[in-house]
């Protein structure tokens, strides 16, 4: 399946709308494909943990029982029509799965304790993170993948078409590659879509210290995942977001490029998933809208599939809690500018986003930006996303000459001393 002119949209059902249920969000189905989503995505839909949990309903990252939907949210027949209509709405439905740990008072702990890591004294516990809800399991039993494979497998039969490996670094790429083979066996001809959370580099050398065979992204992608978080980058544009020096902006660059570079030529690629549920809403960074609205215009620029988390499309400043009910905030002073980007951007994936062969980040002197997206005809697609709100001077970083901007609709002409504050998606004239 070509994946780079698709568009990710991030829901947590719990949260979702007033109700907190899979019926309320198949009612909201319509709106969202309105927007230019192409797949839906979302959190856990298994039972949570009571044990040691996080906030008063917990974190739906500790399941107590993979093979049941979270009777909060609904029912293995409620998943199914939420499937059904998002298939009929021309969407593919991608389910968040959590095979690093499961909750303290897990089904699958009490039926298969040998399943489990376990401490240098025989405990149960997490083998690199401090998670005081869960327990880590152990890949290396025998049994636990074919278990958790045949996990995959139901939810397929009932619609879902991908899954978001949660800490997917901490699981062996053997498992990967078991789990293609027999949807592959079971499911001949079936697109099915991986997208992992690979953690930060430092987090995998951190466990690699401590002896954990942790993949690289190459090996998950040789091994059938087809999309990783941009976070081996994150960091750098984070900690300059967040009032740091002019050497995160140049390493955030130079992460871009070696993050692009380390996947295989083929297949796989990079979500640029900067607001997400683990990570701060754009719209609460300032300036506001000026840096939101550049920051989603360059995560639909890159080479690679578009991604929305629900209420980024609204300006939603808020990020709701993974332990409590806290809903989204769909009514923002920025909402109006938002959903234009948002419905704008999806469209550009949908029309532009399949031609791009790479994403280059050349040096820039300002506080900003400057992508340059290669394309099959010898052209060349250039964007300046700013990140400080103010007017910049981008023709050291872009050649002179007249373009089309795709956000704004307008002829654009770059020159020497030509100054720009909104973000670009330039296209050669002609072209």
């Amino acid at each position: 399946m070509e994946l780079r002119d698709k568009v990710i949209y991030q829901a947590f059902p719990r949260n979702h709308t007033k109700e907190g249920t899979l019926r309320a969000l198949e009612g909201d189905l319509e709106r969202i494909a309105r927007l230019g989503v192409d797949i839906l995505y979302l959190l856990p839909l298994q039972p949570i943990g009571e044990k040691a949990r996080k906030g008063t309903l917990g974190s739906p990252y500790a399941i107590r029982d993979y093979r049941a939907i979270n009777p909060e949210l609904g029912d293995w027949e409620d998943f199914r029509s939420l499937a059904r209509k998002a298939h009929s709405l021309g969407m593919l439905v991608m389910v968040d799965q959590v095979f690093n740990h499961t909750s303290r008072d897990s089904v699958l702990l009490k039926e298969h304790p040998e399943w489990y890591w376990k401490d240098k004294d025989g405990n149960f516990g997490n083998k690199a993170g401090d998670w005081a809800d869960v327990y880590d399991l152990d890949h290396r039993a025998p049994g636990l993948d074919d278990y958790l494979v045949d996990v995959l497998l139901q939810f397929i039969e009932y619609g879902a078409d991908g899954f978001r490996f949660d800490v997917a670094s901490f699981i062996p790429a053997s498992f990967y590659r078991l789990f293609r083979k027999q949807a592959g066996e079971r499911f001949p001809g079936k697109d099915i879509v991986l997208l992992a959370e690979n953690v930060e580099p430092s987090f995998t050398l951190y466990a690699r210290s401590l002896g954990h065979p942790v993949p690289s992204n190459g090996e998950l992608a040789e091994a059938g995942i087809d999309l990783f978080y941009s976070y081996t980058s994150f960091r750098s544009l984070a900690r300059y977001l967040d009032g740091g020096k002019e050497r995160d902006r140049y390493a955030y660059r130079l992460l871009l490029e070696a993050e692009e570079a380390a996947l295989p030529n083929d297949g796989a690629l990079t979500v640029h998933a900067l607001e997400n549920h683990d990570q701060a809403r754009l719209f609460s960074r300032k300036p506001a809208p000026e840096l939101p609205l550049s920051l989603m215009a360059f995560t639909f620029f890159c080479r690679g599939p578009g991604f929305l988390y629900a209420g980024e499309e609204a300006g939603a400043e808020h990020q709701p809690s993974l332990f409590e009910k806290d809903d989204v905030n769909w009514e923002n002073s920025h909402g109006k500018e938002a959903h234009e980007m948002a419905v704008r951007l999806c469209e550009l994936k949908h029309r532009l986003g399949g031609r791009v062969l790479s994403t280059s980040y050349p040096e820039y002197e300002g506080r900003g930006i400057v992508a340059v997206n290669a394309l099959p005809d010898g052209g060349k697609e250039y964007g300046f996303f700013p990140l400080s709100g103010q007017e910049e001077e981008i023709s050291d970083a872009i050649p002179e000459g007249e373009y089309f901007d795709e956000i704004s609709r307008k002829c654009v002409a770059i020159h020497r001393g030509a100054r720009f504050s909104a973000p670009l998606w330039l296209t050669e004239r002609g072209k």
